[in-house]
């Protein structure tokens, strides 16, 4: 059966075909996964005609450009599944045109949505010679697609044996996560912001942990990632703010003036029409003053910043919240898209701000940067300051927010407010 909208085979009739291409030939293949990254916006933004038409777009140019490609599919919505006959092992290569080709499909889908580019994703899995089971190698090219989502330095992933022990990590997770959600045991810690002239506390940022059956507490390193994957992350974000809109209002009511918390909000929110609204209607429900709320988005989320994002923060900003780019310096940097975004705060990546310290260059980049970013009026956090000495050259070069371990590890609210706030 044909796919009535790209024309291409349908996935059954491609597992018979490809299955029976390998089993023929004694050459060496891959199975390459793909999909649009969070598709379902375009649909929104545009409409499904065009979005049929874009996934037509990007089948007939996979099928015209890609070398050596032998048969592909729509397995389901925006989901391709291809057949590529290789002649060695050449990772490197592979990765370089796949780079080449999801520049290509990225391109073609921005001129069908007037400007919305969304990524890519692409897993590769090299069958072995001999090996017939078609349908384990589409799970494992799958496997490696999952992977690469939300990771923009990758262009694609190659399935390895490791990637099993990430998805088997996932499928720990998730359950955790289900749980505690339903039985709203997620913890909230907050970890200090602190003035590196006056050392009170300017602020703080909402961070979120779980616990397992056996009390053990999991870091966010170990279930971010899974969460992000599954779209689970905006119910956590959601659950973290409704944390934080209760905390500030137990301390207006209690005559303590509270301080501005930062909570992470997932690009896959962005997505949504619905978030501004349902941003200010949590906020109204606990009467609580959106200047006391900091919205935190990572860097690497400005470099996919259509219109309808950017509109979204200048919305939350005009009704009261504060935004802040997160893991600044990481890789994405640039001084001169900073300069137009609509934020207020730039915190300096823990990781960034180490390595800059470690190298005569790498500190003069460093004030310069601290320099530039108080020219035109950005807050400035330095993340991950763990000595005294990192603070007096972080403070020296004119950055007067520090968050890190010299001052505070991320603590229950309860401690935070007896140690900082009363």
């Amino acid at each position: 059966m044909t796919d009535s909208i790209t024309g291409l085979p349908g996935f059954e009739d491609f597992l018979s075909q490809a299955g029976a291409v390998i089993c023929c030939e004694d050459k060496q293949f891959l199975i390459a996964a793909m999909d649009i990254s969070d598709f379902h916006y375009i649909n929104t933004e545009c409409g499904y005609d065009t979005g049929d038409m874009v996934l037509h777009c990007f089948a007939e140019t996979l099928m015209m450009i890609v070398p050596n490609i032998i048969i592909g599919c729509r397995s389901h919505s925006d989901h391709f599944i291809a057949l590529i006959g290789v002649e060695n092992i050449d990772s490197e290569r592979v990765t370089r045109e796949t780079k080449r080709l999801a520049g290509v499909l990225k391109d073609i889908i921005s001129k069908n949505t007037h400007g919305i580019s969304p990524d890519i994703n692409v897993g590769l899995y090299y069958l072995r010679k001999g090996e017939s089971n078609i349908v384990a190698a589409v799970d494992k090219a799958n496997i490696a697609r999952r992977t690469c989502k939300g990771n923009y330095n990758l262009p694609c992933v190659i399935f390895s044996e490791h990637l099993m022990d990430i998805k088997e990590n996932s499928a720990k997770i998730l359950p955790i996560f289900d749980d505690s959600f339903r039985n709203e045991s997620i913890r909230v810690y907050l970890q200090p912001k602190i003035s590196s002239e006056t050392k009170k506390v300017m602020g703080a940022e909402a961070l979120s942990r779980l616990v397992d059956a056996n009390g053990k507490v999991i870091p966010p390193s170990k279930f971010i990632a899974a969460l992000e994957k599954s779209g689970k992350i905006i119910d956590l974000d959601f659950y973290v703010l409704t944390f934080v809109c209760k905390l500030i209002r137990k301390w207006l009511d209690a005559g303590i003036e509270p301080i501005v918390i930062s909570f992470n909000l997932s690009r896959l929110h962005f997505y949504s029409c619905t978030l501004v609204d349902d941003l200010k209607t949590l906020v109204e429900k606990f009467n609580v003053p959106p200047q006391y709320l900091e919205i935190e988005v990572t860097e690497s989320m400005f470099f996919e910043a259509s219109e309808p994002i950017v509109s979204k923060i200048n919305a939350l900003r005009d009704y009261g919240f504060k935004v802040s780019v997160d893991d600044f310096g990481t890789g994405y940097s640039s001084l001169s898209l900073i300069g137009i975004l609509p934020v207020d705060v730039v915190k300096l990546d823990k990781s960034f701000v180490k390595e800059s310290l470690k190298s005569e260059r790498g500190n003069e980049l460093m004030k310069g940067l601290i320099r530039i970013l108080n020219e035109i009026h950005l807050e400035i956090v330095c993340e991950g300051v763990e000595t005294q000495e990192e603070e007096n050259i972080v403070s020296s070069y004119g950055c007067r927010e520090i968050q890190g371990y010299l001052y505070d590890r991320p603590i229950p609210s309860d401690e935070f407010e007896d140690k900082y706030l009363k």
